[in-house]
């Protein structure tokens, strides 16, 4: 069974989940938001419910001229209060140096931040959000202790992955667990070393219930806090999701292979933030997170926990994938066989969207360029983002592009090219993105999310088999392409069929049955779909595949056949459509893509034509609008379509 159908059933039948409480989803635990702050006072909404269900807020300047602080806030310690993980000093109460600065508030949406958090005029802030759950992560605080080993009870409901300690009021070095060293060893933030064996860091391994510090983070009078971080091997930490049978965090290891490559290391699920530390030598901590970019394709943007260093994008080291990440040669690691210990977060959404404004937007680019300001605005994390010049003035030579953050590239869906690199492109944006400045190009986004879309990069074997997705239902309709050379866009369509192919990049019928087996005659799943040797499966080639499904009351992908009367297309939207996207399979016929904010109504309603490269087409009354979805005219060619359409 899907997991919308599994949703729509537990829905009916009042379920809460399969550990009888409310459904939890990662992007109601953890998150990622960035942010410039010209040195006021700012409020971050970030969905998070930190003043109810408390949990810790880690901020980090990622740019700047002076170094910074990673600093992590909790609520269990109160506002304004903060430890950096960098140092070795105990917690700096910033109310007794300045009023209006660090952390102000936790909010049930977020956080709210002072107006001078730091020296510099403009802050480039990166903030990580971990919320208090069982199965994910928790806070605990102690004191008087008796310089022996204490237990330290904890509320994560299942055995610790990952712990950090530190002393609050002394300086002393932060001691983390980790589950891979076991028992009697330790990591340090301060450090790029190994500690143990040794009773005096973690004498016996954490149970679901509680741990033991040994004396050394148990001093006699000192206070104590640690951050608990579960990890889903465990049966008690995959309550999450639709099901509640999902986890969204792991801890494990990985070793560099003999070719100095990361492996391929299955998580169960697509990550978006990644902390690693080697442990067999010496090594920095590195975190890596999906906002500020894991690409498959350029440097990543790291920042180290053990120093206070701006960014660093020099290295190319880590790639995802739907179910995990793997990693070249070279980058941020090296040494044949040298070991790494991670702690991974699962991408969201989880939760399966009801309203498309979520996912899908619409806008016009701005006029002039901000350093740090969407272009387009969104409202939500873009995944991918088709660019057009409606009036094909080809400014910058851009015409047509379609883009993910996965790879932060572009490709053209008029043209066989390969992938190019788009000057100023940015994906560092919680809201929306940047790549060009000008009211005469239009930018349609799409955010990832169950049932409605997911992007997917693979690597061809040469043989037919199976690509990994994360959809949550069958895709009925994908768009493939070769990324590294001259080949067509190849698109799967559940009305043509598993035995033919239509090209996104030329206006060409379907074919008969049977002449184009790019599918390997296979339907696509709720979890995978199967391409073959050759072009969507070449050996060694990389792959960019877009899915999309439909989704009740968010989009529908279906078909129609056009003759003498006109059609009302019932998508089961409540205020119509905002894009649609129409191809003719039986003959030749274009792309048409419209959209609302151009226009769709009575009368002719402008259409792009995605396979060529032209500007808009404004003479025509192909469709109008219809509450329900839209109405197809008895004006455009007869024959048989297929489509697209969001609300």
């Amino acid at each position: 069974m899907d997991r919308i159908t599994l949703n729509a059933l537990q829905g009916a039948a009042g379920a809460a989940g399969a550990a009888g409480g409310d459904k939890v989803y990662v992007e109601e635990v953890f998150s990622t938001y960035l942010f410039k702050s010209d040195n006021t006072a700012v409020d971050i909404n970030n969905g998070i419910d930190l003043d109810t269900k408390g949990g810790m807020v880690w901020a980090k300047c990622r740019l700047g001229t002076s170094p910074t602080s990673h600093n992590l806030y909790d609520t269990e310690r109160g506002v304004q209060k903060y430890l950096a993980s960098q140092e070795t000093s105990g917690e700096v109460d910033i109310s007794q140096i300045e009023a209006n600065s660090g952390l102000l508030d936790f909010n049930s949406d977020g956080f709210s931040l002072g107006q001078n958090y730091n020296s510099e005029n403009v802050l480039d802030m990166a903030t990580w959000t971990f919320r208090k759950a069982p199965g994910f992560f928790d806070v605990v605080t102690w004191n008087n202790g008796d310089s022996n080993a204490g237990t330290i009870p904890h509320n994560l409901g299942c055995k610790p992955g990952m712990i950090m300690v530190k002393a609050t009021d002394d300086i002393q070095n932060w001691g983390i667990y980790h589950k891979s060293l076991g028992a009697t060893y330790a990591l340090i933030f301060t450090s790029d070393d190994t500690y143990g064996p040794s009773s005096s860091y973690f004498p016996t391994l954490p149970t679901s219930s509680d741990f033991t510090i040994g004396g050394n983070w148990n001093a006699t009078g000192k206070t104590y806090v640690a951050y608990l971080f579960a990890d889903g091997d465990e049966a008690d930490a995959q309550i999450f999701g639709d099901g509640g049978d999902e986890s969204i965090i792991k801890c494990g290891t990985f070793t560099i292979d003999g070719s100095g490559n990361i492996p391929t290391t299955n998580l169960g699920f697509e990550p978006q933030w990644i902390l690693t530390k080697r442990t067999d030598s010496t090594g920095h901590w590195i975190i890596y997170d999906s906002m500020r970019g894991i690409t498959t394709t350029g440097n990543e943007s790291i920042l180290y926990p053990n120093l206070t260093n701006a960014e660093d994008s020099t290295h190319n080291s880590l790639d995802l994938t739907s179910t995990g990440f793997t990693g070249g040669a070279g980058g941020a690691y090296s040494g044949s066989g040298s070991t790494y210990v991670y702690m991974a977060i699962r991408r969201g959404p989880m939760k399966t969207p009801e309203d498309a404004t979520k996912v899908f937007a619409v806008d016009t680019g701005n006029s002039s360029q901000a350093t740090g300001i969407p272009a387009f605005d969104s409202g939500f994390p873009v995944d991918a983002a088709l660019l057009f010049n409606f009036n094909n003035q080809h400014i910058g030579g851009y015409n047509n592009i379609l883009t993910p953050r996965l790879t932060e590239q572009y490709l053209m869906p008029n043209n066989t090219d390969d992938e190019g690199t788009g000057s100023g492109e940015s994906w560092d944006m919680n809201l929306g993105w940047a790549l060009i400045y000008d009211t005469t190009y239009q930018s349609l986004m799409f955010q990832r999310a169950p049932g409605f879309f997911d992007v997917v990069c693979y690597e061809g074997t040469g043989s037919a088999r199976t690509v990994d997705h994360n959809l949550g239902v069958a895709p009925e309709l994908i768009l493939t392409k070769n990324r590294e050379e001259n080949h067509d866009w190849n698109v799967y369509s559940k009305t043509v069929g598993n035995e033919r192919v239509l090209k996104l990049n030329n206006d060409s019928a379907q074919g008969a049955t049977g002449t184009n087996i790019y599918w390997n005659s296979t339907t696509p799943t709720s979890s995978v779909f199967t391409v073959r040797e050759s072009p969507t499966n070449i050996s060694g080639k990389n792959y960019i595949a877009y899915l999309f499904a439909t989704l009740p009351g968010v989009s529908k992908v279906g078909s129609e056949t056009v003759g003498s009367s006109a059609i009302e297309v019932n998508c089961g939207f409540t205020g119509g459509a905002r894009f649609v996207l129409l191809k003719r399979t039986d003959a030749a016929g274009d792309w048409y893509l419209y959209d609302s904010l151009r226009g769709i109504g009575p009368g002719n309603d402008p259409y792009v034509p995605l396979n060529v490269s032209t500007a808009q087409v404004t003479n025509t009354d192909y469709i109008d609008a219809l509450t329900t979805g839209f109405k197809i005219n008895t004006s455009l060619p007869a024959g048989d379509y297929i489509y697209l359409a969001i609300a």
